[in-house]
């Protein structure tokens, strides 16, 4: 694992979070994809850059039921998707901007349990009030959802988006994987 540690530090590590990407196009952007190998397999990031990263990625990605795509600093962001445009407007048009800022809801899942991870390795308190005030709003989406599920995607801020699934199974499926990672901490 230290090698990986290294490596992993040397190729993705930019100064306050792992590049999505290693000398492809677009590289440097920050996205919530990280957050799936931090979750899955924490022992390859260092504690310190594990929690830096957690910090930027909540602070830059995090929405109120998913996760931006892309950082609002980043000058490719489009948060708005809509799969219906025609236009000629090659960030947005025939929905080209679905990576690029929409929020995705089966992200947060991921998210929150790098977070989780993140405390645990560098032996930090778990508020598990914390998480279940953030998952309150995703109860309260189900609630009011006549399908009762979650969204494959929001825009900005968690506002409805027409060319979303109304209920994907993976946004509710990862978030329940996350809620089954926390009760471990709260028995």
């Amino acid at each position: 694992a230290v090698v990986s540690t290294q490596s992993t530090g040397r190729c993705f590590w930019t100064g306050s979070y792992y590049k999505d990407t290693y000398g492809g196009v677009g590289d440097g952007q920050l996205r919530p994809n990280q957050c799936v190998t931090m979750a899955i397999v924490p022992e390859l990031f260092s504690p310190d850059h594990l929690a830096m990263a957690i910090r930027e990625i909540g602070v830059k990605l995090a929405g109120p039921l998913g996760m931006r795509t892309l950082s609002p600093d980043d000058p490719s962001y489009r948060p708005y998707y809509d799969n219906n445009n025609r236009g000629f407007d090659r960030a947005v048009a025939h929905g080209f901007n679905y990576h690029q800022g929409p929020e995705w809801v089966w992200c947060m899942g991921f998210y929150l349990r790098a977070r989780l991870e993140s405390e645990r390795v560098t032996s930090r308190t778990i508020d598990t009030e914390w998480y279940h005030r953030v998952l309150s709003l995703h109860r309260e989406y189900i609630k009011g959802n006549p399908y009762q599920g979650l969204p494959e995607l929001t825009n900005e801020g968690g506002r409805f988006c027409e060319g979303s699934c109304p209920t994907q199974a993976w946004s509710s499926g990862c978030l329940l994987e996350f809620l089954t990672a926390l009760k471990v901490y709260e028995e």
